[in-house]
């Protein structure tokens, strides 16, 4: 083992130069969110098993997959990774990614976040530490952090870089979850000019498009650039969800419910929380808006059943749960919301969403699948201004404010939710159930 260093001049802990090579192209397809990215991590970790940021990675990715299992694997990696450190040596930049994967592990989210920032403080060239803080700053609901995370590092970025246009695309996105959204159009139309097939940088401006109720534009945007954003793994199926969000308001449902049934539930069993979620805010969704989605709850319940105790992102869990109270399950319901209450007891990361916001919004689910709608609307509004700890987008969100809404209407609270509906039409002046709820109100 040897210190080699790469490009970008970050050293590495290796066997040869060739390993650094792959480690880079691996940092590459993670950004473009590639069909390839486990294959490129198998050959990364099969021919230098003993690099420590190969190893690191792997823990790394698995932990993002978001399941027990795939927890449980990262476990053992942040600990074969202090044994690899303790027999080779290692650079402080690595012991520091070490360190926050065994943070990660231990559910100290905000802690590995922070790890990674003090990395791109000293290395604003390390794609990986980026890509990571990006990713959890989202699922903190921070699109604030988010932006600034890029703002401050962008600069050390050159234009010629071969990730550019993936790092400007994540500006794109922090911008537009700030609700900067001029700002967050210009940059990330540029990244997609940069490179067609950056699936992150093409859903960066459908979110910008999605948020000012731009739904012509959004299909075109997402129709036109599909050849390229097709080619990424399961994130791909998000693209679908967000093309469904603007024929949802086009009116256009039967041709949500051929998008779901061939693209958004078409890998349901590979076991990645994002599908569940895209599957269960859509029927949802879809139901709200009259549509009758048929037993299409049902090929999500076995999927989410796996996951009764996993609160590795409380976002997750509670899509899940949404899809286990729609079918009437109340065994695994009390499962789920047990499982919520000991994590809310919990000094970790999700503990504190769980406690701030994460347990109450999952209760009101719970009741309102009971047709306790009153009870459920006022428990959701209670927390309705912590909402953004649970984590997502706003545009995923907003399923949360839909469903207190409706539970409002549901539960007979009328000035409720009037008030609701008539806070969401003066942000979205053209919703189209908003504004027929409220026409039923008036």
């Amino acid at each position: 083992m040897g210190i080699f260093k790469n490009q970008d001049g970050l050293e590495f802990t290796a066997s040869s130069e060739d390993s650094v090579a792959l480690f880079e192209d691996l940092v590459t397809a993670n950004f473009g969110l590639r069909e390839d990215v486990g294959k490129v991590l198998k050959s990364v970790v099969t021919t230098d098993p003993e690099m420590i940021m190969g190893q690191c990675a792997s823990g790394y990715f698995s932990k993002m997959f978001g399941s027990l299992p795939m927890a449980g694997r990262a476990a053992k990696t942040s600990e074969k990774l202090g044994e690899l450190i303790t027999q080779h040596g290692a650079t402080d930049r690595e012991k520091q990614h070490a360190g926050a994967l065994a943070k990660w592990c231990d559910g100290q989210i905000d802690a590995a976040t922070a790890e990674w920032e003090n990395i791109l403080l000293d290395h604003p060239l390390d794609g990986l530490a980026l890509r990571l803080a990006h990713y959890t700053h989202f699922y903190s609901g921070d699109g604030r952090r988010m932006r600034d995370s890029i703002a401050r590092v962008l600069p050390a970025w050159d234009k010629s870089h071969r990730n550019y246009g993936y790092v400007l695309g994540c500006y794109a996105f922090g911008l537009e979850e700030s609700r900067e959204y001029a700002k967050a159009e210009l940059a990330g139309r540029e990244a997609v000019n940069l490179n067609a097939e950056d699936a992150w940088s093409v859903h960066s401006i459908a979110h910008v498009l999605e948020m000012q109720e731009r739904h012509d534009e959004g299909v075109d945007w997402i129709n036109g650039l599909e050849k390229g954003w097709s080619t990424a793994g399961n994130f791909r199926y998000h693209l679908h969800w967000h093309k469904c969000l603007f024929l949802l308001e086009q009116g256009k449902t039967d041709e949500i419910l051929e998008i779901y049934d061939t693209q958004v539930v078409k890998d349901i069993d590979v076991g990645f929380y994002l599908d569940v979620c895209n599957c269960a805010s859509l029927l949802r969704r879809l139901e709200l808006h009259g549509v009758d989605v048929g037993d299409r709850w049902q090929g999500l319940l076995e999927e989410s059943k796996n996951h009764l105790g996993n609160m590795e992102l409380i976002f997750g869990t509670l899509h899940y749960l949404i899809v286990i109270t729609a079918n009437g399950d109340t065994a695994s319901q009390t499962t789920i919301l047990n499982a919520l209450r000991a994590c809310a007891d919990e000094h970790t990361t999700p503990g504190r969403v769980s406690n701030r916001a994460g347990l109450a919004i999952a209760e009101a689910i719970s009741e309102a699948g009971r047709g306790e709608y009153a009870p459920a609307a006022r428990r959701m509004m209670d927390v309705r201004y912590h909402l953004d700890d649970i984590g997502g987008s706003m545009a995923q969100r907003d399923l949360f404010e839909l469903i207190m809404q409706d539970a409002a209407i549901r539960g007979g609270e009328g000035d409720l939710a009037r008030a609701l509906l008539t806070d969401r039409i003066a942000r979205k002046p053209n919703a189209r159930w908003a504004n027929d709820q409220l026409a039923a109100l008036a």
